[in-house]
């Protein structure tokens, strides 16, 4: 149980990291090395991996594969392993790869990723190529995130992440839709790719995904459906254990929880002509969530929870 709750935490973290990206930005900059065709000691430029050497002992998830590529010569390939460390005793790693940094500590069993690439515009799907071959009914992820810096804060405007799994031996193209939450431009991407799927669990040694070829396709966000700057508020409020939904217009809707992938935890309709309503929650296990607010006439405004025991 302490290895399934140390992998989910790691995930959490790493996805959580989508949001705390860095404050200095440039001009619109494409995925770097979208081909995997450049490689500096044994690491894609532009990317960073969870390659690195635990207590002496070398970890690579992540290598260059050049056997069979979609296009060029080569394409990343990420692999779940499992190896022996000294004290620590057998670890299992997955293979990783991102626009960001990323740390991962084992003693107190936590991850974390730092940085993306600057953005400007809007980016709407994340496009691809990949084969994927997982052991016992793995699966990976594949996801992008985007925020902003609005002068004190870092908010989130998109986050969108696409699970597969069963046996893909085939080149074959994805896509991840970008689901945007604010209406605003954002100027800092990252993308992740996970060859297990740590949200089921452990990961599972063995687990082979190949990743090349990608791209970013980019149009104007729709803000019809996005609740507009000061329009509709959520913040937490006892550790999680309530929420405060400000609707300035009186409108109601539903407020629904969810999880990290995905799932809706709960779910209460609101009657308009309230400006200002504490909602209780449901008991939830320590971790973080999202409260999402759909009002009637279609806005949205979705807020990251932590909830704190």
């Amino acid at each position: 149980m302490r290895k399934n709750n140390y992998h989910k935490t790691l995930l959490q973290s790493l996805l959580m990291a989508l949001f705390l990206l860095p404050l200095s930005m440039l001009a619109q900059n494409p995925l770097p090395n979208s081909g995997f065709e450049n490689w500096t000691d044994g690491e894609p430029d532009g990317w960073n991996t969870i390659n690195q050497t635990i207590l002496g002992t070398v970890f690579t998830p992540v290598t260059r594969d050049v056997t069979n590529p979609q296009s060029g010569t080569s394409c990343a390939k990420l692999e779940t392993i499992t190896q022996n460390v000294f004290i620590v005793g057998p670890v299992t790693l997955p293979g990783i790869i991102s626009l960001g940094t990323i740390t991962l500590d084992i003693a107190n069993q936590t991850g974390t990723v730092e940085g993306g690439i600057p953005v400007s515009g809007y980016p709407s799907v994340l496009h691809g190529w990949f084969r994927y071959l997982p052991a016992a009914g793995d699966s990976c992820i594949m996801g992008i995130g985007l925020s902003r810096w609005n002068g004190t804060s870092r908010d989130t405007i998109a986050l969108s992440y696409l699970t597969i799994g069963g046996q893909n031996p085939d080149w074959q193209s994805f896509a991840v839709p970008i689901d945007y939450l604010i209406a605003a431009e954002p100027d800092t991407m990252n993308v992740l790719f996970f060859s297990s799927n740590l949200l089921n669990g452990s990961p599972v040694s063995g687990s082979a995904l190949w990743i090349d070829d990608l791209w970013v396709n980019f149009s104007a966000v729709n803000a019809e459906n996005v609740a507009r700057e000061n329009n509709i508020s959520i913040f937490q409020v006892e550790n999680g254990r309530s929420i405060v939904l400000n609707t300035p217009d009186l409108q109601g809707g539903e407020i629904q929880i969810y999880s990290l992938n995905g799932s809706i935890l709960f779910r209460k309709t609101q009657s308009p002509g309230v400006f200002s309503r504490q909602i209780g929650l449901p008991a939830l296990s320590q971790g973080i969530y999202f409260a999402r607010f759909v009002s009637d006439s279609g806005q949205m405004q979705v807020q990251k929870i932590v909830v704190n025991h």
